[in-house]
């Protein structure tokens, strides 16, 4: 038979069709058994987290970082509220943050209020993340209170936002931000796991949305999330094997209601966008003219209008987190005062959209009329 002869191509045809149809059916029927799979799964965790009891927070100790303002301050109100014992970290515990919760310690009717900031279940602490000195002082007076019985929950919160475009951004400034969002959790997690270990506890790391999907203007923080979102999944797997719980919570549009883009927080933004320009080049300023920083923080002064009137969501989140006999591994929490949180969305399409399709949603929804 001619292999080119109307016969050979009907026989051809035909085997390409059975060949198709053999694919078709048995990846139809594999990912058929998958889903099923899943969907077993989702009803199964479903029941577990509603059936089984919440964690008793009676005599447990937790660690939060960053309760100088924001999430920080709100989750250590939070605790207390639920009768866990809180070690309330603060770069300044003598201001903001740090001085309200000493009050709320002091007017509590237990524990030793002899001791300033301490009064039973909740405690103040210095801590700077930057620093391993500063963070060794913090273990040791965190031993002090429950090397016994250990840390039930460890929180790294402490961060700070930033505004920057990649040519402009100093390295410098990269290196800070990695600095303070990224490698002072990982201080704090190699410091404190072995008291965690103890309880078999939790570890919950404040991530963002833009550490799923970035934006413009802040590659060095998206750097330092989509680094911390890896590095929590390194830690998860390799503490499963002592029965540690990971999660990570990845807030959307609440710099607004935060602190993060309050005055005193876009004061040190202009500072950081003025240092920008003392260091570009002469080419890189005539290239992006004068006008681009001041309105890159005209859009970071605008965004705070847009964002959560509250930050509730973050801390029911967190309550999670600590609290659920089965905790998610990822919680991605909508931030907008507005029912629409492209953020959000943005965060849901980012793992299954093409990235050329997301950046012209990017290009539509978000400042891009900054750029020339």
């Amino acid at each position: 038979m001619q292999l080119d002869s109307p016969t050979f191509r009907k026989i051809e045809a035909v085997g390409w069709t059975v060949f198709i149809c053999t694919l078709f059916l048995f990846f139809g029927n594999f990912f058929t058994f998958i889903w099923i799979c899943l969907l077993i799964r989702y009803v199964f965790m479903t029941f577990k987290r509603k059936k089984l009891p919440a964690v008793d927070p009676a005599g447990k100790w937790v660690l939060i970082t960053g309760c100088d303002s924001g999430f920080g301050l709100g989750l250590a109100r939070r605790l207390y509220e639920l009768g866990f014992q809180v070690f309330a970290t603060c770069l300044y515990p003598d201001k903001d943050g740090g001085a309200e919760l000493k009050n709320l310690a002091s007017s509590s009717l237990s524990g030793d209020a002899s001791t300033p900031g301490n009064c039973g279940r909740i405690v103040v602490l210095p801590l700077d993340v930057t620093d391993d000195v500063s963070v060794a002082r913090c273990l040791d007076a965190v031993k002090r209170e429950c090397s016994n019985i250990g840390l039930w929950g460890l929180v790294n919160n402490a961060g700070c936002n930033f505004v920057g475009d990649v040519e402009l951004t100093t390295v410098e400034q990269y290196m800070m931000q990695g600095n303070i969002n990224l490698y002072g959790s990982v201080r704090t997690c190699k410091a404190f796991l072995p008291l965690i270990r103890q309880t078999k506890g939790r570890i919950v790391n404040v991530t963002s949305v833009k550490g799923l999907c970035v934006s413009p203007s802040c590659a060095a923080y998206c750097i330092t999330k989509f680094g911390l979102e890896a590095f929590s999944d390194s830690l998860r797997i390799e503490m499963e094997q002592f029965g540690i719980n990971i999660s990570v919570i990845e807030p959307c549009n609440f710099g607004g209601v935060t602190g993060c883009l309050n005055e005193p927080a876009l004061k040190r933004i202009k500072s950081q966008l003025d240092e920008q320009w003392a260091e570009a080049s002469d080419e890189v300023k005539q290239l992006y003219g004068e006008e681009h920083l001041p309105r890159q923080l005209e859009e970071a002064r605008k965004s705070a209008t847009t964002t959560a009137p509250t930050i509730e969501p973050v801390l029911q989140a967190f309550e999670d987190a600590l609290c659920s006999p089965c905790p998610k591994v990822r919680y991605l929490v909508k931030g907008s005062n507005s029912y629409f949180d492209f953020y959000y969305i943005l965060g849901l399409l980012c793992p299954y959209v093409p990235q050329r399709l997301l950046d012209k949603m990017r290009a539509y929804f978000l400042p891009y009329h900054i750029y020339k």
